[in-house]
């Protein structure tokens, strides 16, 4: 039997005959003309069921029901104001839920007497997710999901870091240049979290057979591989619907910053967007046959000179904050089927393109997604991302 819990997080003070409760800058108000309101609220400290908050709450307000106190937990429930106190994340050491502290408190202001804090944490510590590039974006993202708490992690990548990296790669530095990249990347991830899982795979990613052989265990992958240009992301895509496993990409495109998510089996894949386009997009279809005629002839891409950390920094930032939803479900993602963009002189994401599934495309119209994924879809099929 759940023991409701306010939240600590969420801080409430009486004034004005009323209780009011602060998050995120914002106030909720609950009237409280004679006092009921505030008692009932310091009942609720996790030491009581329901019932007991009755009996407790009725010694000073007889005439309240058993059902009245049960329609006061649950709307106070629906609001996002409790909490279940029974799950102590016991199964987390001291030293575990120190370090993670931080995330509790804001996955606390999600919880519910249905889902703990502890179990957002539980769902990041126990995903199989992979990083595909560790260098501009893909270092701050590994290292950031290293820091928020999953501890299964395989980066992929074959480059050596040299000194044109550090206006933006920050997890390297001079007395590394000449090294693999995933080497020290786990090196670094590893002092910072002793006990994380990581697997270092030394590869360049030539094909979608490659990608299907580094992602087949993993639920979630964040790629930021850029070459070569055109042909990755078909790769990307090709590999990940196979394994059934979910894609964060995007990256800097000059003076934006853009991430997309696919999900097999509920989003449209990488295939279905391009598709799309070529249909209805007459100047983008022209556009990328110069890109792919580029790419063909092994030329640099013009906007492939320009990596600002600034707009580095918000990609990845925008792509771990996808992953920890996509992980935890903590709240839905927001770029599932759709391109989402922030630009450095106007950093407020928005969409700048969206797709559907198409039921005839010859890659993703059999796909599923992984197990830990299957949330995504209802009952009556894939959510309309």
């Amino acid at each position: 039997m759940a023991h409701p819990a306010l939240k600590t997080s969420i801080p409430y003070f009486i004034a004005d005959g009323a209780a009011h409760f602060r998050l995120s800058g914002e106030l909720t108000s609950l009237e409280d003309p004679d006092g009921r309101v505030g008692t009932l609220l310091s009942l609720l400290d996790g030491t009581r069921t329901v019932d007991e908050i009755h009996r407790d709450l009725s010694a000073t307000y007889p005439d309240i029901t058993p059902a009245d106190v049960a329609e006061a937990v649950r709307d106070l429930d629906e609001t996002g104001l409790l909490q279940d106190a029974d799950d102590r994340g016991d199964d987390f050491g001291e030293a575990a839920r120190a370090r993670w502290s931080n995330n509790l408190g804001f996955f606390e202001t999600y919880a519910s007497l249905t889902t703990s804090k502890y179990e957002f944490q539980r769902r990041l510590r126990d995903a199989k997710v992979a990083v595909l590039g560790v260098g501009g974006i893909g270092s701050h993202v590994f290292i950031d999901l290293v820091a928020i708490g999953f501890t299964d992690i395989r980066i992929v990548d074959f480059d050596r870091i040299e000194l044109s990296n550090f206006n933006r790669q920050i997890l390297y530095g001079e007395p590394y240049i000449g090294r693999l990249k995933v080497e020290v990347a786990a090196e670094r991830a590893r002092t910072l979290n002793s006990g994380v899982r990581i697997d270092p795979v030394q590869k360049r990613l030539t094909s979608a057979d490659d990608v299907y052989e580094v992602v087949a265990d993993r639920d979630i992958v964040i790629a930021v591989v850029d070459r070569p240009k055109m042909h990755i992301a078909h790769w990307l895509n090709e590999g990940c619907v196979r394994a059934g496993t979910a894609l964060i990409g995007g990256g800097v495109d000059t003076q934006r910053a853009t991430h997309y998510t696919m999900v097999p089996g509920v989003s449209g894949c990488v295939e279905c967007w391009l598709r799309q386009v070529q249909r209805d997009d007459p100047t983008s279809r022209m556009v990328l046959d110069v890109m792919h005629r580029i790419d063909r002839d092994g030329e640099q891409f013009g906007e492939d000179t320009a990596a600002f950390n600034g707009l580095v920094l918000t990609a990845a930032g925008h792509m771990v904050n996808e992953m920890v939803r996509l992980a935890s479900g903590v709240t839905p993602p927001l770029s599932v089927g759709r391109l989402l963009a922030a630009s450095f002189h106007d950093p407020r994401p928005v969409e700048a393109e969206s797709w559907k599934r198409d039921p005839d495309c010859s890659v993703c119209r059999h796909a599923a997604p992984k197990p830990a994924l299957r949330w995504l879809a209802s009952e009556a099929g894939p959510l309309p991302f």
